[in-house]
């Protein structure tokens, strides 16, 4: 069960999706982009007695919710802020590959479309330290009013958008829309998008819209964004090109080991990217730093199915190793 936060005991939430990934030879993964990043962030901080990963969301009371229950639990994950959901199902995504980018059919109305406030949601919000969420989960009014009053009384924390653009590749229905885009960006801190996603929400919101893809043109694009809301920098996701983060007078980009196509796996790997950020970010590290663990972090999670792995010991003595060198200063 979550503990209240303290200086030396940070919280990390995911709020929104939480869901399995059912890929085309019929396995079925634990998944939702929150999920992910609560799970990357408490396999960072639990460890290290930093504090804890936590997921708020809904599940169906069936099968997979009682299995995706059991398997945060399995974790050593609190399940206090998951509420089980008597009307819908369990949400499930079909996960498939079209031309070496994943496509997405995602079921609708799911549990996750139901997160309903409360005052022990609001306490939370009042006391982490970090906080991720996206488009998707705001398709439905219920978790979409519960998701930006946790944000609205969330003011201390690091609040990472997720842009996550989701649109159904069969029956192309999109889940996201200019609203959602543009008040999850006023409320953001942190933006975080690929290169495609960049492009749509500039087109969405009518920033840049010239085809201009040189570096460029990227950068105008980020600079738009930053100049129209108050977030502090939008991270941008490169794919075999690692993190950059760009803020109003810095441009970070920190090299990344590239993985042989033959190993790569890219679902999740945007979301260990994203607890990276957050973590580095919330422990007052120097970006540069925090880019760094994001590269690390998305680099493993790429070359190991499915998307929450086990962390290696490797980046765990990486996060133990800055600790010390930042308490020695």
């Amino acid at each position: 069960m979550s503990r209240e936060a303290t200086d030396s005991h940070r919280i990390f939430v995911g709020i929104g999706e939480v869901l399995f990934d059912v890929f085309e030879d019929g396995r079925e993964a634990l998944g939702g982009a929150p999920l992910n990043v609560a799970v990357h962030a408490h396999q960072l901080a639990a460890p290290l007695g930093l504090g804890e990963g936590v997921v708020v969301s809904a599940v169906g009371n069936d099968a997979h919710g009682r299995l995706l229950l059991s398997a945060v639990r399995s974790r050593a994950m609190s399940t206090r802020y998951i509420a089980t959901e008597a009307e819908h199902p369990t949400g499930r995504v079909s996960v498939f590959m079209r031309d070496g980018e994943p496509g997405y059919q995602i079921e609708f109305p799911a549990a996750w479309d139901f997160i309903v406030p409360g005052d022990s949601l609001d306490a939370l919000a009042s006391q982490c330290h970090a906080v991720c969420f996206g488009s998707l989960a705001q398709r439905s009014p219920v978790s979409r009013n519960t998701i930006r009053q946790f944000l609205e009384n969330a003011p201390q924390a690091v609040r990472l958008y997720d842009v996550n653009l989701r649109q159904n590749t069969k029956s192309g229905e999109r889940a996201y829309s200019r609203e959602i885009v543009e008040t999850s960006c006023r409320l953001a801190t942190i933006i975080k998008a690929n290169q495609p996603e960049l492009m749509t929400i500039c087109e969405l919101l009518g920033i840049e819209t010239s085809p201009d893809t040189t570096g460029n043109g990227i950068r105008r694009r980020l600079e738009a964004l930053l100049a129209r809301f108050p977030a502090r920098a939008v991270v941008l996701t490169r794919g075999g090109e690692g993190t950059l983060l760009f803020t109003r007078d810095r441009e970070i980009s920190v090299d990344v080991t590239p993985i042989p196509p033959a190993q790569l796996h890219p679902v999740g790997a945007g979301d260990a990217s994203s607890a990276g950020i957050l973590v580095g970010l919330a422990l007052g590290w120097e970006e540069a730093q925090a880019v760094d663990l994001a590269n690390r972090m998305g680099a493993w999670v790429a070359a190991e199915p499915p998307a929450t792995p086990t962390l290696p010991d490797s980046i765990i003595d990486y996060v133990r190793n800055a600790l010390r060198a930042q308490s020695s200063v």
